[in-house]
């Protein structure tokens, strides 16, 4: 079924087959899985204490509506590029500085980001992305094709691919990873005030930037119309020290600060919205 699915999402015009995963992931969230909506809200009056309750359930529809977007956007997205539905801010500095030094693309679940492989792809930019693949077989094999489709090499998410990532980066390449993450439904980062940890993307980040001497870039997509998009290359940046002992926490609370007040300002349309904000161990 999901199959036949896709393939008749790849044969729709871009905005229906977009408007008609917007809909099909809304109404099976309603009647089938109502916790998601439940635990979205609920993580939205923390994040947005001020709004009333029809606010909340408005964002929470928002939420379910990018989610759905994403799942059918993957069978159209080869056309995204041609049809001018990828508009870039601050990409030409971005460029001017790729290949000149190894760069961390901290690449955000916001809009659609999967917009970036195409992007990467027009702007000549090789990228090589961590890539932890879903449990489901389906959305796994789509979402490698996708990559593959515009250049983007997979690094597995173990010591293989850190090792991988950090040849890659010491080649002056752009390895792309997502600091913005949940494992087994309880969210690792952004942190929202809780303890920076070691257990989660941000940490290894670190790592390889500290082993390496990288920069980096966040790169996060924002939905501007159902099926249109921006997507932001940010300044370059740097650990604030070069030390020679430093401190991993540290380090970890250093980037969570430069992307939770984006995923904070785009929090309706941030895929991990319904995820737990426990605290994580260290």
């Amino acid at each position: 079924m999901q199959a036949l699915l896709y393939r008749l999402f790849g044969k729709l015009p871009t905005d229906w087959a977009s408007n008609i995963g917007s809909f099909m992931v809304r109404r099976n969230v309603r009647v089938n899985l109502p916790s998601i909506m439940l635990n979205a809200k609920a993580n939205l009056r923390r994040h947005r204490p001020e709004a009333s309750e029809a606010e909340l359930d408005a964002m929470v529809q928002e939420f379910l509506d990018g989610v759905g977007r994403i799942m059918a956007e993957f069978a159209v997205m080869p056309r995204f590029m041609t049809e001018g539905r990828l508009a870039m801010v601050g990409q030409e500095a971005f460029v001017a500085v790729a290949g000149t030094r190894p760069l961390i693309a901290f690449g955000l679940h916001t809009g659609n980001w999967e917009t970036f492989g195409p992007a990467f792809q027009q702007l000549g930019v090789p990228l090589a992305s961590y890539y932890a693949p879903p449990d489901d077989e389906f959305n796994r094999r789509v979402t490698e094709q996708s990559r593959a489709r515009f250049g983007v090499s997979l690094l597995s998410p173990d010591a293989r691919g850190v090792r991988a990532g950090m040849r890659l980066l010491r080649q002056n390449r752009v390895v792309m990873i997502f600091p913005d993450e949940a494992r087994q439904g309880r969210l690792m980062a952004p942190l929202f005030g809780r303890r920076p940890h070691d257990a989660g993307n941000l940490a290894i980040a670190a790592r390889l930037a500290r082993h390496t001497g990288a920069g980096f870039v966040i790169c996060h997509s924002e939905r501007t119309a159902p099926c249109r998009f921006r997507l932001n290359f940010g300044t370059v940046f740097d650990f604030p020290d070069s030390a020679d002992r430093p401190d991993l926490l540290a380090d970890v609370a250093f980037l969570n600060s430069k992307i939770e007040p984006i995923i904070s300002q785009q929090i309706p349309r941030w895929y991990f919205l319904d995820d737990s904000l426990e605290e994580i161990a260290s």
